[in-house]
């Protein structure tokens, strides 16, 4: 038979003791990434890279014009001598005329320039993501601010006082509407191309859509209101037409005649040209009327006035 173990006094089996083993942690070794390879600066642009870019714009920026891009290729190519020198590398090059190929339609005159010295100053700065987000965000807002004070302010208040100029068979007439055009919209055109490139990210912030719609607001109601003043000078029209009826006058019966359209001068001059022009644009805003059809009505409505006696471009001479 197997002996027990021998008991220590005290009648209790001793157990042993073991200490708990310590873990040996190696001290962990620092993990290093490997280094990115550095970004190499893009060169520096020149202002004549940027007169380049400038002129190609102002000469053929709308020549290209299509239905699918609009715009596009008139960008991309105002960009090409910038991003040539930008992207020495081929498919660097490549990559970034295709991002500027993409449709874009804003305002020749007020939008364009400001929108491709923005992106010029951002490629420079090697931010195309900040390129194309300027193009998206103000290609919008500036084409209405632009419309708005090009298209149906200025051109209509240059144009009138040329077209007035041209009826009074004065030669300043063209001469003025030329001079007025071309000088200003390349003035202007310069100075939004590189104040633009100057203000570079900082574009976006600088233009909130809550300024554009008070500038486009005060430049509407400034339009119409010299637009307004040139209703007498452009718009003629007058009524022939008179009031007639018998008075009884130291018991002899006479004829009294009234010139209607000097009642109406002495109510308010100009009466009848106004009350024409409110018709036109009522039926413009009222109906969407298409400008054509809104001279037909015009036209036939003179036609059938003048036919029955009622209007005449002037009043009959007084007899001598």
């Amino acid at each position: 038979m197997a002996s027990n173990p021998p008991v220590p006094a005290g009648g209790t089996t001793a157990s042993p003791v073991v200490a708990p083993a310590s873990p040996v942690v190696a001290p962990a070794s620092p993990v290093v990434a490997p280094a990115s390879p550095a970004r190499p600066a893009l060169p520096r642009l020149e202002r004549s890279d940027l007169r380049a870019a400038f002129w190609r714009y102002f000469w053929s920026f709308q020549i290209s014009w299509n239905y699918e891009r609009m715009q596009a290729l008139g960008f991309a190519y105002a960009m090409e001598p910038v991003l040539r020198k930008l992207f020495p590398k081929s498919e660097d090059y490549e990559a970034a005329l295709k991002r500027h190929l993409v449709f874009f339609n804003t305002n020749p005159v007020i939008g364009a320039p400001l929108i491709i010295g923005s992106a010029i100053a951002m490629e420079e700065a090697g931010a195309p993501a900040s390129a194309e987000g300027v193009k998206v965000a103000l290609m919008g807002p500036l084409a209405g601010v632009g419309d708005t004070i090009v298209w149906a302010l200025y051109n209509s208040i240059i144009f009138t006082i040329g077209a007035s100029m041209a009826l009074s068979q004065n030669i300043l007439g063209p001469i003025f509407v030329i001079v007025m055009v071309a000088v200003p919209y390349t003035l202007v055109r310069w100075w939004q191309f590189f104040w633009a490139y100057e203000q570079g990210k900082a574009l976006a912030t600088s233009l909130g859509s809550g300024a554009l719609e008070r500038v486009t607001e005060g430049a509407t109601i400034l339009g119409l209101i010299v637009i307004g003043g040139f209703i007498p000078s452009i718009v003629h029209l007058v009524t022939v037409a008179d009031y007639r009826q018998d008075v009884t006058v130291a018991g002899k019966t006479v004829t009294q005649t009234v010139a209607v359209q000097q009642q109406l001068d002495t109510i308010l001059p100009f009466m009848l040209p106004i009350i024409l022009t409110g018709f036109v644009y009522w039926l413009l805003k009222r109906y969407n009327l298409n400008p054509l059809w809104a001279i037909a009505i015009v036209f036939v409505f003179g036609i059938l006035g003048g036919w029955l006696g009622w209007f005449a471009p002037t009043l009959p001479a007084p007899p001598a």
